[in-house]
């Protein structure tokens, strides 16, 4: 077999494998390719491979941005030809294309196995097998027998009656389900007899698959991701629906089972989100999301439009992992910690964490959508996440970030908030990176009190409350120098500010409020590098 490729200007984005049904055996590959400095057509070198006759062969190519390989950069092309045939021609994809061939000169009778259908976590009990099997035989069949076995253990066999034409596809339930137990199994599901007879290829009839029983279930938080820009008139459009879906969702609300994080883009034209930055990127490139609006659920792209009973069905759907998450505040240092307790044995999961800011304003934006909730401002360390060690059943993992927030002065590339940090929130789940499937969310609304904080929230007492125009200070120490005092109101947005001196153990300062409209106030106290809060309500 020979695999033909040329790419467009982006031929760092482009990959390719031959394979077998489910990754393995891998017979070739290719990519990444070299970036060019132009658009134009870049043939590479062509890549000749033996594979043994009878093999299911498993054609992929993958454009990681998420918009192929064709047009506007080049007209990029592929095939996959064999003894000199084209078994796979080219056909235009975005994000990526899989193609189901044979090895070999066809026969008469040849079933061979596709898929094996189970989640990689799956619950103790009764549990189904099902799967994709393959007719590549030329002749239609009436009969086959499907089996499994466990762990090399005894076999589960079962004459199916069903036709299956020539060179179509069948998808299959085993009539006994398997009694799954926790830990994990190795499934082996064959094929063969068709019509009574001996497979023509017998290397193709068999494929083996790790399954991790978990020990228990929990209650799932739901993750809702979404791509989105300022600059985009049809995430405008969605918004305008979807972010009242996600409030009365009381997304990110204590209580709730739904977290939620936005990415802004910084396309299309003019591309002048100031909310973009290179995190938001990151996991834009881990999804190859190639347009927007795009929002996500559980790592999968939503149906479209996207409805609150494509949420339901996601928080019915249990979780095999518990996690929390939790934050304290020193001044602008958010310092989160993140708890992960799986419930079943695995590898390759990463933990990511994501800073969002609850609300903004933003009046210059280039659509119709000036206000925007959830929008990730920092994800720790990064947007690549936190890899884990080897997953044990019950056992918990622990992971601490820090970072100092900048309040004020947005713009592309940083991640400064457009408020304070009282208008933050973080999110945190676990994501396993080859599917992309998220195990399992958390989220925090409000920052833990540290000791610290908490001893200097006794120390400041505010008075009247509620309060009309004037407000009194007094704070039980000594601070070495002013203390900064700051008015918030409930949407995060700064009122007054003003530097106070306590230079004496219980000073009273005082601050005016005739310029404060009614309502509900958060007041910060931020001296020595500890911030003191409390919360006011002003009437008249």
């Amino acid at each position: 077999m020979t695999v033909t490729i040329s790419t467009d200007r982006y031929g760092d984005e482009t990959t390719w494998s031959l394979t077998g049904p489910g990754g393995a055996p891998v017979y070739a590959s290719g990519g990444p390719y070299a970036l060019q400095g132009s658009s134009g057509s870049y043939p590479q070198t062509p890549v000749s491979v033996c594979i043994p006759d009878g093999s299911a062969v498993v054609f992929t190519i993958i454009d990681s941005y998420g918009d192929g390989i064709c047009c506007s950069y080049g007209n990029g092309t592929y095939s996959v030809t064999m003894n000199g045939t084209t078994v796979v021609s080219y056909a235009s994809f975005t994000a990526n294309r899989q193609v189901l061939f044979q090895a070999g000169s066809p026969v008469p009778n040849d079933l061979a196995m596709y898929t094996i259908n189970l989640a990689e976590m799956v619950g103790a009990g009764n549990t189904n097998i099902t799967g994709t099997m393959r007719n590549f035989g030329t002749s239609a069949i009436t009969s086959f027998v499907l089996g499994y076995a466990v762990d090399g253990g005894p076999a589960q066999t079962q004459t199916i009656t069903a036709n299956v034409a020539a060179n179509a596809q069948y998808n299959f339930t085993h009539p006994t389900p398997w009694n799954a137990t926790p830990g994990q199994h190795s499934i082996q599901v064959w094929v063969g007899l068709a019509n009574g007879e001996a497979d023509g290829y017998p290397t193709n009839d068999s494929i083996t698959t790790t399954v991790s029983v978990a020990t228990q279930s929990t209650q799932r938080t739901a993750l809702m991701e979404e791509f989105t820009s300022s600059t985009c008139g049809p995430c405008a459009s969605l918004n305008a629906s979807f972010d009242p879906m996600l409030a009365n969702l009381n997304a990110n609300v204590e209580g709730s089972n739904l977290a939620a994080v936005k990415y802004q883009m910084d396309w299309p034209s003019p591309g002048n989100d100031p909310s973009y930055n290179g995190d938001g990127n990151t996991r834009r490139g881990f999804y190859g999301v190639g347009g927007i609006p795009d929002p996500y659920l559980d790592g999968v792209a939503m149906n479209w439009p996207p409805s609150t009973a494509q949420f339901n069905a996601a928080f019915a759907k249990p979780s095999f992992a518990s996690m929390d998450v939790s934050y304290t505040l020193v001044g602008n240092t958010v310092n989160v910690t993140a708890n992960v307790t799986p419930h079943f044995s695995g590898t390759g999961y990463k933990t990511f964490i994501a800073i969002i800011e609850d609300y903004y304003h933003f009046p210059a934006a280039y659509t119709s959508q000036k206000d925007y909730h959830f929008a990730m401002r920092k994800m720790l360390p990064n947007g690549n996440g936190l890899t884990m060690p080897a997953l044990v059943a019950d056992q918990p993992q622990t992971f601490n970030q820090s970072f100092t927030l900048i309040e004020g002065s947005p713009a592309q590339g940083n991640n400064n908030l457009w408020g304070t940090v009282d208008g933050i929130s973080v999110v945190a789940f676990l994501q396993k990176t080859s599917t992309k499937e998220i195990i399992q969310a958390a989220f925090a609304a409000t920052p833990t009190v540290g000791i610290q904080e908490q001893q200097a929230n006794e120390l400041l007492s505010i008075w009247p409350n509620p309060a009309t125009d004037q407000l009194h200070l007094r704070y039980g120490n000594t601070l070495a120098s002013p203390a900064t005092v700051e008015v918030f109101n409930a949407l995060g947005e700064r009122v007054l500010g003003t530097a106070l001196s306590f230079s004496v153990p219980g000073q009273v300062q005082q601050i005016s409020l005739e310029s404060v409209q009614p309502g509900m106030y958060l007041v910060r106290l931020v001296g020595n590098g500890i911030t003191s809060t409390q919360r006011i309500n002003v009437v008249r």
